[in-house]
């Protein structure tokens, strides 16, 4: 049997990677689930570990990898390339669950891949839409976290209210969580992974 994937995304800032790596902390001894780890070409912000967070590229080195076919999917959205690993294909086929945490276009590229007749993504893929009640929450939270500049943080909100507007024009996401309170919204996310793992 194909593992599951679960693709959460949320405008920057919603708080989507600290959301699942609290719920995969719980549930990462229960089941074969893990977070897949992305590349990337942006620096390392304080606290990050490369190849626990992120695998931290050069610009050269993440294109290297576009002429390989090594990605998935990738996107250079937030004026730094981001690209999903193509072996986790393989992982689902193996049976492992894996949780990756993109932007909304990357998901929607991903989903466009699931509807090919692979059975390693064609029943496994559980798209999870991850959001706060307004913009005003976002723009704290981005301002909060210290290492984005001014033109940095009106870019990411830019773009945010863009995903928003689309993903209510035209869902892409089955399931929606609100992260206004932090608990409740882990809480959740953790029974709807219980609930897809089990089925």
């Amino acid at each position: 049997m194909s593992g599951k994937l679960f693709i959460v995304s949320a405008p920057s800032g919603a708080g989507k990677t600290t959301l699942v790596n609290e719920v995969l902390g719980r549930l990462g001894l229960k089941y074969s689930i893990d977070r897949v780890i992305t590349y990337t070409s942006r620096a390392v912000r304080l606290g990050e570990k490369p190849g626990k967070d992120y695998h931290f590229l050069s610009p050269e080195g993440f294109n290297r990898k576009i002429n390989d076919g090594f990605f998935l999917e990738w996107s250079g959205e937030y004026d730094h390339y981001y690209g999903t690993p193509r072996h986790i294909l393989n992982e689902l086929k193996q049976g492992l669950s894996r949780v990756l945490v993109i932007d909304r276009a990357g998901a929607k590229s991903v989903l466009s891949i699931a509807q090919d007749p692979s059975p390693a993504l064609r029943e496994g893929v559980v798209p999870i839409w991850i959001y706060t009640s307004d913009f005003v929450e976002l723009e704290r939270r981005l301002v909060a976290r210290g290492d984005n500049t001014n033109e940095q943080i009106k870019r990411r909100l830019e773009i945010a209210q863009k995903e928003v507007k689309k993903e209510q024009e035209k869902p892409l996401y089955k399931y929606r969580i609100l992260n206004d309170n932090f608990t409740k919204a882990s809480q959740e996310l953790e029974a709807l992974f219980v609930c897809e793992l089990e089925k």
